[in-house]
């Protein structure tokens, strides 16, 4: 299956493991929640979409590739304990706690949550002397007498051989007590991951065209030559920061993250020239509805290649505005969450009690982002949400503190203050996603006179219509033409559908509802 199916299954068993009836058992017993295995080639995403999955749901995630642990460090240190049996005092080797079991238990600790997902990576390239250890602990979820809490599920995840000269096949007795998901690279499924990550339009312009050069991996005389779902990400990374310094992308650095020649020389020429489509049609007149005739004609007499190119790079354009915008109005969201918390908090204190309070939620709000991006387990949008979140509670700190400076304000002035802050913002994030609706309505024109409902049309609004933070403009802000043109391609009801699915992951993320029957996540008193 592919990386998407795979986060479905994944996500589905980890719910099934946590789910209780009624009186607080267990659905499936802790004994019989068989870890996860996916199995599957190197770079497609495999780490990132298990701690995805954590960060919605709202539980713990620890990380280890098994690769870098001894026995020692997996099982425990030895040493010697004293020890009574049969009224005989005796000298016993005991274990120190499993670094991993002890790292789940600071999680729990750091988090006060109890439940979580312990991943581990290249579980089946473990060193002889720990292979053992390792089975037993999928076995029985247990280093030595040191047990995995309740409540947390293994994944795990492996290379077939294939792959890693390292990597070992488990036999069958092993096999049957494994949860499998074998993944294949998609390019259909990354596709649609891609357009959401805003990864750079050249590439998907690119693999649009050459599906074959998505991902490969060829052992040669100086040794395997791998071109990767991760690789092509990471390039897209590395060539928007070198544009935003100023930074020439060249073949030598596109070859440090393609590494097979030959696709790192093709998707080099193409980058050439697909940087003369993009000085060549002037997008940001295209969305202000002021290209000049010229740029449609040759719009029209365009090879395919180089349309879709030109689709890819109004996409980019604007989905970059889509997204900033829809970070924004999330942002905004949970700081009017905050204010009324602390208004529900702090009924009688004054107004430098609150810049206090907003200055606490602004730095838990700056942990949990450096803390999900040094994890890596949270999206670019929710990174964006708390970003911005915090720099909106800074504001209203700074705006009540210059507002005490004029007078003592007791809670229900501060409100007021912070109110008036946030109503701002509002209409400015209004205005923005105006303008951005006119902005789609004019490049759907300019499509429409250029291609008609032909296949660049197609591309063009089926990207919109998977995106979650474009259907919410389109649905909240409204635009015509693009309802007019996915209603003729039958793809506006779905997008709907993904703006649904979208909507309750978010809500599942952001812990505002729960699933049913499944234990709630016990969390730190309120301060």
């Amino acid at each position: 299956m592919n990386i998407a199916e795979a986060t479905v299954q994944i996500e589905g068993a980890i719910k099934a493991y946590l789910a209780q009836d009624e009186a607080g058992l267990d659905l499936i017993p802790p004994q019989m929640q068989r870890p996860i295995l996916m199995m599957g080639p190197p770079g497609i995403g495999k780490t990132a979409i298990v701690g995805q999955i954590a960060e919605r749901m709202g539980i713990n995630f620890v990380s280890y590739s098994i690769t870098h642990h001894t026995r020692q460090s997996a099982l425990g240190l030895p040493f010697i304990a004293e020890a009574s049996f049969g009224g005989k005092t005796y000298r016993v080797s005991r274990y120190t706690m499993s670094e991993i079991i002890a790292t789940v238990h600071d999680a729990i600790e750091d988090s006060q949550v109890r439940e979580g997902i312990l991943f581990l990576d290249e579980v089946n390239c473990a060193s002889e002397t720990l292979m053992p250890s390792m089975l037993q602990f999928l076995q029985y979820k247990s280093f030595g007498p040191h047990r995995l809490p309740t409540g947390w599920v293994i994944v795990c995840a492996g290379n077939p051989p294939e792959y890693n000269r390292a990597a070992r096949e488990f036999d069958p007795a092993m096999t049957d007590r494994l949860k499998r998901i074998d993944i294949e690279p998609n390019l259909d499924a990354w596709m649609s991951y891609a357009t959401t990550q805003a990864v750079h339009p050249a590439i998907t312009s690119y693999l649009a065209n050459k599906p074959k050069n998505f991902y490969k991996v060829r052992t040669g005389v100086h040794g395997a030559r791998m071109v990767t779902a991760r690789g092509w990400e990471d390039l897209s990374r590395m060539m928007r920061a070198c544009r935003h310094e100023g930074i020439a992308v060249n073949q030598n650095l596109v070859s440090q993250y393609l590494q097979d020649r030959e696709v790192a020389e093709d998707f080099s020429l193409y980058l050439e020239l697909f940087s003369k489509y993009e000085d060549d049609y002037k997008i940001q007149d295209i969305l202000a509805g002021t290209a000049k005739g010229e740029i449609s004609r040759r719009a029209k007499e365009a090879s395919f290649d180089e349309r879709i190119a030109l689709v890819n790079l109004l996409l980019n354009a604007l989905l970059d505005e889509v997204h900033e915008l829809d970070g924004a109005t999330r942002a905004l969201r949970g700081a009017r969450k905050t204010v009324d918390d602390i208004a529900e908090q702090a009924r009688e204190q004054a107004s430098h009690e609150w810049a206090h309070r907003l200055d606490e939620r602004a730095q838990k709000r700056r942990e949990h982002s450096e803390e999900a991006r040094a994890k890596g387990t949270a999206s670019e949008a929710r990174l964006r949400e708390l970003v911005g979140e915090a720099r909106l509670l800074d504001a209203l700190r700074r705006t009540l503190l210059q507002s005490t400076e004029l007078g003592a304000k007791g809670s229900q002035d501060a409100r007021v203050v912070c109110s008036e802050v946030l109503d701002a913002q509002e209409s400015s994030l209004a205005a923005r996603a105006s303008r951005i609706s006119s902005e789609v309505e004019r490049v759907l024109d300019f499509l429409d006179g250029c291609f008609g409902d032909g296949q660049e049309m197609l591309v063009f609004t089926t990207h919109l219509a998977v995106d979650p933070a474009f259907m919410r403009l389109a649905s909240m802000h409204g635009a015509a033409s693009f309802t007019r043109h996915s209603r003729a391609l039958m793809l506006h009801e779905r997008g709907l559908d993904l703006l649904d699915t979208a909507d309750r992951l978010v809500e599942q993320g952001a812990g505002a509802t729960g699933v049913a029957n499944r234990r709630e996540p016990s969390r730190p008193p309120s301060k």
